[in-house]
């Protein structure tokens, strides 16, 4: 991959990752005012993931199998996004918990292969994405969550200010950058964002 070719990589996914944050705060507020049942919200952000996974499938000539066996997860993702309406809490969590066994399987075979892991970054930020909007809309459900939004303002800008490290780590670096360092970088910065909307 030439050095050129990796910046307009990374540009991508840093944009990729900008837009989550903005989103995942436009979705948090939205909750927040109850400006949406949480059945319909999950609804709407099941089917706005639904129609992003129909346009991620790839025909990529030398890796048709390995395509091929993810575009099946896909699907089975599709068929699972589709499902009728979650209307109890108990349907919710159990639509949840099956989403996040096939996300999961998608994610591992993604992972674990350097140009799937290229092809696949931004599904993968898209993928995180809506795993969290899944943990929103859960406390929604449980209605049990005390808005602590000092903590959730600060987890934000720690995500901001990951987003910047990264554009300059990976803007300078000379090398070829080392995907899978990339994608553990990535993971953590979720992972801390994910804090912002759990429990405390």
């Amino acid at each position: 991959m030439k050095k050129k070719e990796d910046i307009q990589f990374m540009d991508k996914v840093i944009g990729a990752l900008r837009k989550t944050a903005t989103e995942l705060e436009e979705f948090r507020v939205q909750t927040a005012l109850g400006k949406a049942e949480a059945k319909d919200k999950y609804e709407e952000i099941k089917k706005k993931f639904n129609l992003f996974i129909h346009h991620s499938a790839f025909k990529v000539q030398g890796f048709k199998e390995k395509i091929e066996e993810l575009n099946t997860k896909f699907d089975e993702l599709q068929v699972q996004l589709a499902l009728g309406k979650a209307e109890t809490k108990d349907a919710f969590k159990k639509q949840k918990k099956q989403l996040l066994l096939t996300l999961h399987d998608i994610e591992v075979k993604i992972k674990t292969n350097e140009t799937l892991s290229r092809l696949y970054a931004l599904t993968l930020i898209e993928i995180e994405q809506f795993k969290i909007q899944l943990e929103i809309l859960e406390q929604k459900f449980n209605k049990d969550k005390t808005e602590t939004k000092d903590t959730y303002e600060n987890r934000k800008k720690d995500f901001n200010s990951f987003i910047d490290k990264l554009k300059g780590k990976y803007g300078k670096k000379k090398e070829e950058t080392k995907l899978e360092h990339f994608q553990t970088e990535i993971s953590e910065a979720f992972d801390h964002f994910k804090k912002a909307f759990s429990k405390p």
